[in-house]
């Protein structure tokens, strides 16, 4: 793998601080750093790895040019709450012929990504992934992006391809609510009976009178949804979804999806 810095070009050197990166030695790329002070691509590196050790930024960027700029700058911006501009960042590095990716680029951009809203790019970079790996460890991002883009019928194929991966109950909402917007009810009421590590959820003819007295103060719960609980969001969207009102119940589980986002990489 190819990489250019603008100062002390060792290509070797390089090649082995990729190398520890890529498989996430990243307490061996910070020792390899500190012999090579004037090699910009490899304190760029160890930037990036001391961002994977302690999730923040310790001190000041490394100065100089390599091909790795646009991901310090991006790193920056996001630490900064500059989400659009660390997203920007990020584009002209996938843009760049050099690029290289793993496991922890990827994981890096999506929390980027999915911070700006930027969930066609999100599915760009997944797609970048998987085809070089083959490996499907952001099947969840995936999903949420494409569900976030509106993309339905591509949320309902993916989940039946990858069900094994995807059990889970954030996952199912997101489906159930894809296929409540493609008008198959019978199919959304299935999913949202059999949400797995919840209690059953009652069947759109069994319990929408429970609901009823909820919905009736649903105007108060929309007034202070900033302040409720996840459980209070979840019967809020229930309130909605058993009373037709789709827009509004998808409207409310993707901001308990939103309160993710800022985990779905971290793992």
């Amino acid at each position: 793998m190819a990489q250019q810095a603008t100062k002390g070009i060792h290509p070797s050197l390089e090649k082995e601080a990729w190398d520890l990166f890529e498989v996430g030695a990243n307490e061996e790329v910070l020792l390899l750093a500190k012999s090579q002070p004037e090699n910009h691509y490899i304190q760029h590196l160890a930037f990036l790895a001391s961002y994977e050790l302690k999730g923040n930024i310790a001190g000041i960027s490394p100065k100089g040019i390599s091909s790795l700029s646009p991901i310090v700058e991006a790193i920056v911006n996001f630490n900064n709450g500059r989400y659009i501009e660390a997203a920007s960042h990020l584009s002209l590095y996938f843009q760049s012929a050099n690029h290289a990716i793993c496991y922890s680029i990827i994981n890096l951009a999506l929390k980027i990504y999915f911070r700006s809203e930027n969930f066609s790019d999100a599915l760009k970079i997944i797609s970048i992934f998987k085809s070089k790996s083959n490996d499907q460890s952001f099947a969840k991002e995936e999903i949420i992006a494409t569900y976030n883009l509106r993309k339905y019928e591509e949320v309902i194929k993916f989940f039946r391809e990858n069900i094994k991966q995807l059990n889970d109950s954030d996952i199912h909402k997101i489906v159930g609510m894809s296929l409540l917007f493609l008008d198959r009810h019978k199919e959304a009421n299935l999913i949202f009976e059999n949400i797995p590590g919840k209690m059953n959820l009652p069947s759109f003819e069994e319990k929408r009178e429970s609901y009823k007295t909820l919905f009736s103060n649903i105007g108060s719960m929309e007034s202070n949804s900033g302040n409720l609980s996840m459980k209070e969001l979840e019967d809020m969207g229930f309130a909605y979804l058993f009373h037709g009102e789709y827009e509004k119940a998808e409207k409310t589980f993707l901001s308990i999806t939103s309160k993710l986002k800022p985990t779905l990489c971290n793992a």
